[in-house]
């Protein structure tokens, strides 16, 4: 009767393991795939585009709003464009720093979490490998 009986730490260190994976197990074992530059790249490039899409559609939103003062007057384009150019370039290059820093610690924490995972899943396969072993054979 005592060896069918439930192991109450083993049940304890499985749930612990599961939830860990459960909590961060996707974006775990996806960062895992990639180099940290890799990923940092791949990040980067995606907000490329997405802050070039976002400010684009602003610029027509504001062309659009202000196009009745923009016919009016004698040379709309050249200063507007200057302008937008200038601001395009500065709202990247701050868009990029914050993608760079956010997805670094985001790569960096992933592995921690990794780390700890196969860390604990080493302890635990080793820790109940040896009892069963002491106690089967």
């Amino acid at each position: 009767m005592g060896e069918y009986m439930l192991n109450e730490e083993k049940i304890k260190q499985m749930t612990e393991l599961a939830l860990l994976k459960k909590r961060k197990g996707e974006q775990m074992f996806e960062i895992d795939n990639y180099f940290k530059e890799d990923y940092v790249g791949k990040q980067m490039l995606r907000s490329f585009f997405v802050y070039t899409f976002c400010f684009i559609l602003i610029v027509i939103l504001a062309i659009l709003y202000n196009l009745e003062d923009l016919m009016s007057s004698v040379n709309p384009i050249g200063l507007f464009s200057i302008v937008y150019i200038v601001i395009y370039i500065l709202g990247l290059i701050a868009f990029e720093l914050i993608t760079y820093r956010f997805f670094s610690k985001k790569y960096d924490e992933a592995q921690r979490n990794l780390k700890v995972y196969n860390d604990r899943l080493n302890y635990f396969e080793k820790k109940f490998d040896s009892k069963s072993q002491n106690n089967g054979g």
